[in-house]
């Protein structure tokens, strides 16, 4: 489904002739100089790996493509929010800001969105995943990670934990575009020739971020199996689907119930994956903060 819009002391000398008093007090001085130097210095470095600076800037990656990055806070596991299609990441800032009050959260600008520079159309979910995988070790963003995704995101988040299970702690999934395998063979029948057209076109790659949808899906039926970390699938209800009413239902609520049952399909595929209905729009970061920011905390902990 589709909805348009980070000694106290001296060393004692070790010789058996007795040093003159001068000379001993100056080794005695340089002594503990250098000591308090080594100790202020290992200090330095162990705070500057708890309190790792935010990443923030454009990187260039070595696919040869440059993506722009803002990182906020410290600590782990650092968040990583993918936004939805044709969004900047700083979309998503209501969420990023409230993660970041207890661990580092990152948001960025995919190839061809925001701040970030140009890459080639159509676009796949793999080479969108290895994009964000080369930010991640570019930018020297640490792990591990927990994904959030909305809409397009939701759909990438899903990938990427299936390519580097090792890298991901837990993923969250917010109203996540559904594979054309089963989607589009159960929806089409229920559509009139002008939707069903529209949503082969759409998932064609006409779409406002050129993204190839048949192909992406193909690439994560083809990808590992879904690791063993918490997943949670979460959907809105038929409040996404503004403009439309039963007695004049368009392909949102014509489609809802194959939405569904496809997106609840999905977090069963995943060994601890959940799955959750929420009374929102479809930018459920948007309407429920909250409830998002506690579930990228604690994935299926409710």
């Amino acid at each position: 489904m589709r909805v348009d819009r980070a000694a106290d002391g001296v060393a004692a000398i070790p010789s058996r002739k007795r040093l003159p008093i001068a000379v001993a007090i100056l080794l005695a001085v340089f002594l503990a100089i250098g000591t308090l130097g080594c100790s202020a210095s290992d200090g330095k470095s162990e705070a500057s790996a708890s309190h790792k600076k935010a990443p923030k800037g454009t990187f260039k990656l070595p696919n040869g493509r440059s993506l722009y990055m803002q990182c906020l806070g410290s600590g782990s596991p650092t968040v990583v929010l993918e936004p939805g299609e044709n969004t900047p990441g700083s979309a998503m800032q209501a969420v990023q800001d409230p993660l970041a009050e207890r661990s580092m959260a990152c948001a960025y600008d995919r190839a061809n969105v925001g701040s970030s520079g140009t890459g080639p159309t159509p676009r796949t979910a793999a080479g969108m995943v290895t994009d964000l995988h080369q930010l991640l070790k570019k930018a020297d963003v640490p792990g591990p990670y927990v994904l959030a995704g909305t809409s397009a995101g939701g759909t990438l988040v899903q990938l990427y934990a299936r390519r580097y299970p090792d890298e991901v702690k837990g993923v969250v999934a917010m109203n996540p575009v559904p594979s054309a395998d089963p989607w589009l063979e159960r929806v089409l029948p229920i559509f009139n020739n002008y939707e069903d057209a529209s949503e082969k076109a759409f998932y064609q790659g006409q779409n406002d971020e050129g993204i190839d949808y048949l192909a992406s899906s193909k690439e994560l039926k083809e990808a590992p199996p879904p690791p063993h970390v918490p997943f949670e699938m979460l959907i809105s209800t038929k409040v996404q689907c503004e403009g439309e009413s039963e007695e004049n239902p368009g392909p949102c609520l014509k489609s809802y119930g194959v939405y569904e049952q496809v997106e609840r399909e999905v977090a069963q595929q995943w060994p601890k994956g959940c799955f959750r209905e929420v009374a929102a729009s479809h930018d459920i970061y948007a309407d429920k903060t909250d409830l998002v920011v506690g579930a990228v905390k604690h994935p299926c902990a409710r």
